[in-house]
């Protein structure tokens, strides 16, 4: 009989093999599809498209003054300012709408696709600006007077920055998304007593690190008067909760989620950014680490009531880190004012 290797029956491969090399093989087709799904992405999601210049009347008040010129009929009215945007930074303003009516948060958001890193920046409610009456008006004012649109250009106006797009959320969002994904774990700076039967707005909070429930967590969104410096102190309050939000919303645990989080966002979400634009953000914003990738911060300034005063040589500091343009920003972009 000769057991040769030559003539050896062939052995079938066992049950284990056979079932590796199937899973190595739809692991293999899935990383496929992964990769043509973030190619097809790019491609019929691409960057959105942005004025590459932004021109900005100057702020009469800080620029130089106009040139003489012999010619008669020459203006003596101040050039515009010409800015040169960076290729992949964008804006957004963030406004959180309360049901009175009022805008009761801002925030610039600015997303540099390039580098990777995002900044969120708290404009105070009560931040001074010019109206269009040509009257001194709390920024806050302008998404009631004027809706998203009033409050884009007071942002504009007022930091000499474009703002490509606006998100408008009612608080109640906040609510629902917290009680969807099981509450949100935060460390409350404050312990937070606030009634106001006006609104009815009853808050009470103990300080420290806890689960907070929807209503809970309106209540620290909204809460001013625990505070020693009121809305100072809540901005930023505001800015760490919403980065613990979307770091405990973005897991595979709430993948189940998604439907009524996107109904959600339908119901109390307004936004001019295109389904398309929202897309192509998303496949940027893969990977980014918001513990190193984010900073935030408010523009400083000096409560001088009725009104927060703008800090112009701090505030024109904070413009020019941003990245938003090419060139360093001149104080003659901003339109801060004193009354």
């Amino acid at each position: 009989m000769n057991n040769s290797p030559k003539h050896a029956a062939k052995r079938k491969p066992s049950f284990l093999r056979r079932l590796a090399k199937g899973l190595y093989i739809v692991l293999f087709i899935l990383s496929l599809l992964v990769v043509a799904g973030y190619a097809a992405l790019n491609i019929f999601a691409p960057a959105p498209a942005v004025n590459a210049q932004v021109t900005i009347a100057p702020n009469t008040s800080v620029s130089a003054p106009p040139a003489v010129s012999a010619d008669p009929a020459a203006s003596s009215e101040p050039a515009p300012l010409v800015l040169n945007r960076r290729e992949g930074v964008y804006t957004c303003l963030l406004l959180g709408v309360a049901d009175i009516g009022g805008s009761d948060t801002m925030m610039l958001g600015v997303f540099d696709t390039k580098a990777k890193t995002a900044s969120l920046i708290s404009i105070p409610r009560d931040t001074v600006v010019t109206g269009s009456d040509g009257k001194y008006h709390k920024i806050n004012t302008m998404y009631a007077s004027g809706g998203a649109e009033a409050a884009v250009e007071a942002v504009h106006d007022l930091l000499g920055v474009p703002v490509d797009y606006y998100v408008s959320v009612n608080l109640k969002a906040f609510e629902s998304i917290v009680n969807q994904i099981g509450g949100v774990w935060f460390d409350v700076p404050v312990d937070m007593n606030y009634d106001d039967p006006l609104q009815d707005l009853h808050i009470h909070i103990s300080a420290g690190y806890q689960k907070l429930n929807g209503k809970d967590a309106v209540g620290v969104m909204r809460c001013r008067n625990c505070y020693y410096n009121a809305d100072i102190g809540r901005t930023a309050t505001q800015r760490a909760f919403l980065v613990a939000l979307v770091k405990q919303t973005i897991t595979p645990s709430n993948v189940t989620n998604v439907t009524s989080l996107i109904n959600t966002f339908s119901q109390y979400v307004r936004t001019d950014m295109e389904l398309s634009d929202m897309v192509w953000f998303a496949t940027q914003a893969i990977g980014m680490d918001l513990d190193k990738a984010l900073a935030t911060d408010s523009l400083a300034g000096e409560w001088i009531s009725p009104y927060w005063e703008l800090d112009d040589g701090a505030v024109l500091e904070l413009v020019n880190s941003l990245g938003i343009y090419q060139e360093e920003v001149p104080a003659g972009a901003l339109h801060i004012v004193h009354p």
